[in-house]
């Protein structure tokens, strides 16, 4: 395959991504991508984010906002995998119960998602985490008195409780699979629950990690129950992917593993009850 991206940045003005065989011009955070699928105009305040990792601003940041506004973050990660959103700074207008200037962070796709935080006087001590592969972000301020803003990077987290029922769902080894390797030092860890009486079937779309005979480097173990006690299913590598799984109970735990050398393509599969 034919790296586009590695001649002139593929003509992206902003950021190239190759993908096996074709490639993908994305914008910085603030700006959308052109008609022409290769320049990056200015957008307005509503932001739709799906890079893996990432930065996020308030605008005119660290100049200070002017005026009233109101800008959202729609961030979503691969499915399976959490977002991680870490903030540098906030300084805004603060009042008691941050009722004015602020910046809100939901677990979901919107405002009417579960908020995760409320924050105005300063960054919260540590990462705000979603419980799922979208989180909402956002920021208003009235106006009155000038701040600097915030900023904050996002990243994606591995590993959490997945629910499995009768609608067909996709896992990833990794967010960027299909872009990019799987990252060295991965330890990820997914429990599929379905509903009690029911069991979880794992099919493999593909499945590409360091082969080794002793399956000591990389690998993904499968255990049929919701912690490393329960009965081992199977470790597996390359070559593959398995054959489809089925747990005998109502639980599956994934658990992918990779060390700091070799990196190959990962996983991707389908789950069900």
């Amino acid at each position: 395959d034919m790296d586009e991206c590695s001649a002139n940045n593929g003509g992206c003005q902003h950021d190239c991504l190759n993908s096996w065989g074709s490639y993908e011009c994305r914008c910085r955070s603030g700006f959308v991508l052109h008609d022409n699928m290769h320049d990056c105009k200015e957008a307005g305040c509503e932001h739709r984010v799906r890079a893996a990792l990432g930065t996020i601003r308030s605008p005119d940041w660290p100049g200070g906002h002017r005026g009233r506004k109101e800008c959202t973050w729609s961030i979503r990660t691969a499915a399976g995998h959490r977002v991680s959103l870490t903030f540098a700074a906030v300084d805004v207008a603060a009042d008691e119960d941050c009722a004015s200037d602020h910046v809100a962070v939901h677990d979901g796709a919107d405002a009417s998602a579960p908020l995760l935080g409320r924050f105005c006087a300063s960054a919260p001590p540590g990462a705000v985490l979603s419980s799922g592969s979208a989180m909402f972000v956002r920021f208003v301020a009235d106006g009155s008195v000038q701040k600097k803003g915030f900023e904050a990077t996002h990243s994606s987290v591995c590993g959490g409780h997945l629910r499995a029922g009768l609608a067909t769902q996709e896992l990833f080894s990794h967010a960027q699979f299909g872009d990019a390797p799987y990252p060295g030092g991965s330890d990820c860890r997914w429990v599929l629950l379905a509903e009690e009486g029911y069991g979880v079937e794992l099919i493999f779309q593909a499945f590409e990690v360091e082969e080794e005979a002793d399956c000591g480097y990389d690998f993904l173990e499968l255990f049929d129950g919701a912690d490393g006690t329960a009965p081992p299913i199977g470790r597996y590598w390359s070559p593959g992917p398995p054959e489809p799984l089925y747990s005998a109970g109502d639980a599956v735990l994934l658990h992918f593993h990779s060390d700091d050398t070799i990196n190959k393509k990962g996983f991707h599969l389908r789950y069900t009850s």
